[in-house]
């Protein structure tokens, strides 16, 4: 009777097994969505990095086979990237790292141009000293890096600069628009830095332009000031040789 009162008040009623978690239930599909994370971690930092170039083509069972694995999880990575605007995959499935038209370079640094200042016109009020301070502690960490000639941490830095100032206003969507697009430009902001120096001088210096106006707690200073910076270094990408 114990039993039956366990089980719900029927007496000889059979116990029911615990739902399954979903990897136990698709274990094949949990596994490969798994690898397709990795994949498309893998080969989109290959990308940014500049190990897989513009125009360079990708070879899927090429990767699959290095790195043990099937093709599929491969393709779905890539298939992602291509949402993202990382690859271009022909119909025929030949897979090439995105190129960029001079009109798509503009395109871009007007949507972040637009999207950057709006962020930091709905952060008013949100300006705190501690953040003026590791801005600043950024700021010193280009300078020193285009001392030492190193243009990957100076991007870097660069990067967690304008993060910083994306997530201060709490708008999540446009902050992953705008990572979104710079990342796909790291490979070409890398070369144009390291082709003057290690870090463009000019833009440190529209850097402490937006830090005054921030430190002044005039936002649309800042935010017009983060509209030339950008503006200004579309003209200097398509300057660089």
């Amino acid at each position: 009777m114990a039993r039956g009162r366990a089980n719900g008040g029927k007496a000889g009623a059979p116990e029911r097994p615990a739902a399954p978690g979903p990897g136990a239930l698709l274990p094949s599909l949990a596994e490969h969505q798994t690898l397709e994370g990795l994949a498309h971690r893998d080969i989109r930092r290959a990308i940014m990095e500049g190990r897989l170039a513009p125009g360079e083509r990708i070879v899927a069972s090429s990767i699959a086979a290095a790195a043990g694995i099937s093709r599929i999880p491969v393709m779905q990575a890539l298939r992602r990237l291509q949402s993202e605007g990382f690859v271009r995959i022909t119909p025929h499935k030949d897979v090439v790292v995105a190129k960029l038209s001079p009109a798509e370079f503009r395109e871009r640094f007007l949507m972040m141009a637009a999207l950057e200042s709006l962020c930091l016109r709905e952060a008013a009020g949100k300006v705190t000293p501690a953040l003026i301070e590791s801005l600043r502690g950024l700021q010193k960490e280009m300078a020193a890096a285009r001392t030492a000639g190193d243009a990957a941490r100076a991007v870097a830095a660069d990067s967690e600069f304008h993060r910083r100032l994306w997530e201060l206003a709490g708008l999540r969507q446009v902050a992953q628009t705008l990572q979104n697009i710079w990342d796909r430009g790291e490979y070409f902001r890398v070369i144009m830095h390291a082709r003057r120096g290690g870090f463009a001088r000019e833009s440190l210096a529209e850097h402490e332009q937006i830090l005054r106006a921030l430190a002044d707690g005039d936002m649309e200073r800042a935010a017009r000031a983060t509209e030339r910076h950008r503006m200004q270094a579309m003209a200097r990408l398509a300057d660089t040789k």
